[in-house]
């Protein structure tokens, strides 16, 4: 018998477990991706769990591939082949001609000495991403016949081979050093770099490297530096970039270092004035006190700098990213605060307007009590589409429109169903301890603050759940009433994010969670309220 229950007890609990992960699915996969890469986003097979960033220590170095793309059969490709004997044949093939493309003089870039071992050691993973490059290149009709692996081949050309290996083999290079005046023209380039890389050892995690020291002439004496402007390739390292300016005999530091996130070329721009809203992104410059420069009038010497970063806050970075990518497009935070302004006076309004009504409802005797009950409840019949255009035209009248008025001050007028479930609770509560406050001299008011409402905790703490999740959801009034970005809620500006930047599907996700977050955190703590308010609604009065 004891056996079992116990069968029995397990069976239940892993039938919870199962449903719990079968529901918090789409909640984890929005997580998962609000920290991937761009290219985890669209990979295929699909990749559910990120891939870490790697420990740099000596670059250039390779970066496999945590996720090597699917290699799907055509469907134009004949079924009488063997799909596996073909892609055999196939990676003999690549094998020969990517190395000769390689080695050939075609080859865009100056070689670095270790470069050839190294592509060797990689040869498998630039195959995979040549499939995926080629493929649909491919005419159908090619596919059937028997010289098809050289036909692929021969649709191989230096420049696919030059960004796959791109994307594996990771180095810093330096492109140029652009000098800008106030109206973005350039008033000084450096020397051609040819692309050079530039290759670095971390011997000490506290020590600077430097990485190039340049020197540039200004075109004019009269023209003053406004931004330095740097293009460069990141190794995908996550170490820091910084950068020393001197200039005019005195010395500039950066405030803020770059971070080498990406393993491409990107501009990074250095300002002498602190970001503003709708300026370019751009990082601080900010001076050294007590230093001066020896750099001859009418020039400008730029020393760049590489920070190691420890591994635990790269992998920081790499989680994090995203998350502040979205605060640098949108104004996140004022929207959050937006939002939680509205929830809150939402919450308080509905617990004050549905507690007293309901108290009215549930102890005093007057008139047409019942009728008047039956009444409110019928109006949670009435769609809120029909009173949203008089509403909005009522609001207009009286000057609130662009204002958090509409979004808040119908909360103090109360909910029928919030009401409906107050006065259940005031229902369940013996009649005797109104009676005897009565008899003890306390008024209605005191009976309902100081009696009945302690009494009533979890309904309130029912409603104000259930109030929390409406008003921090809200969509549709705060799209017809707003119009200032800085009255904008998080439901708003999330949909203004996705129309600005519809593509970046890692950010809408990170603005997404960020957005849900706050909603089950509140239910997980909050849960045994919640359910006990549920419960108790249809408490018979």
């Amino acid at each position: 018998m004891i056996p079992e229950m116990n069968m029995k007890l397990i069976s239940s609990h892993l039938i919870l477990i199962l449903l719990s992960i079968l529901f918090s699915a789409p909640f984890l996969w929005m997580i998962s991706t609000s920290v991937k890469a761009d290219d985890e986003i669209i990979h295929d097979p699909m990749v559910w769990i990120p891939e870490l960033p790697n420990r740099v220590t000596d670059s250039p170095y390779l970066d496999f591939e945590g996720h090597p793309p699917r290699w799907r059969k055509p469907p134009s490709f004949p079924n009488q082949k063997d799909w596996g004997v073909f892609t055999d044949r196939l990676r003999d093939a690549m094998k020969n001609h990517i190395s000769s493309l390689f080695l050939g003089n075609q080859w865009p870039f100056p070689r670095d000495p270790i470069e050839p071992a190294l592509f060797i050691r990689a040869d498998r993973d630039i195959e995979d991403y040549l499939w995926m490059a080629v493929n649909t290149r491919i005419p159908e009709g090619d596919w059937k016949k028997d010289d098809a692996p050289q036909l692929f081949v021969d649709r191989i050309q230096t420049d696919d081979v030059v960004k796959a290996w791109q994307k594996l083999y990771r180095s810093l290079s330096l492109a140029e050093i652009r000098l800008r005046n106030s109206s973005a023209q350039d008033i000084g380039v450096s020397a051609a770099t040819d692309h050079k890389r530039i290759p670095y050892t971390i011997r000490d995690w506290e020590q600077p490297i430097q990485l190039a020291r340049v020197e540039i002439d200004i075109s004019s004496p009269e023209e003053q530096i406004d931004q330095v402007m740097v293009r460069f390739r990141g190794d995908a390292s996550y170490h820091r970039l910084t950068a020393n300016l001197e200039y005019q005999g005195k010395v500039y530091e950066t405030e803020e270092p770059a971070f080498l996130s990406l393993g491409e070329y990107q501009d990074i721009f250095w300002k002498f004035t602190p970001q503003r809203k709708y300026e370019i992104d751009h990082l601080t410059f900010i001076e050294k006190q007590g230093q001066n420069s020896d750099i001859a009038p009418g020039k400008v010497r730029v020393t760049l700098n590489l920070l190691p970063t420890p591994y635990w806050k790269v992998i920081w970075q790499r989680l994090v990213k995203n998350y502040i990518e979205v605060f640098r497009w949108v104004p996140y935070g004022t929207y959050t605060w937006v939002t939680v302004k509205i929830t809150a006076i939402n919450i308080f309004g509905q617990l004050l307007a549905c507690s007293l009504v309901a108290f009215a409802f549930a102890r005093l005797n007057f008139p047409g009590k019942e009728v008047l009950f039956v009444l409110m409840l019928a109006t949670m019949m009435l769609p809120p589409q029909v009173t949203m255009i008089p509403q909005f035209v009522l609001f207009s009248k009286m000057g609130f429109y662009n204002t958090l008025v509409p979004l808040t001050i119908m909360s103090f007028t109360g909910a029928p169903f919030f009401i409906f479930l107050m006065r259940q609770f005031y229902m369940s509560i013996p009649k005797e301890l109104t009676e005897a406050a009565k008899i003890d001299g306390c008024g209605y008011f005191t009976i309902y603050w100081r009696i009945l409402l302690p009494l009533v905790k979890p309904a309130l703490a029912a409603i104000a759940i259930f109030q929390f999740q409406s008003s921090w959801n809200e969509f549709l009034q705060p799209l017809i009433y707003i119009t200032d970005e800085n009255k904008t809620p998080i439901s708003v500006g999330l949909f203004m994010f996705r129309q600005a930047q519809g593509g970046q599907w890692a950010e809408l996700m990170a603005a997404s969670s960020m957005m849900t977050l706050p909603i089950i955190l509140l239910f997980f703590f909050t849960q045994r309220y919640f359910i006990q308010g549920v419960t108790l609604t249809g408490l018979k009065g």
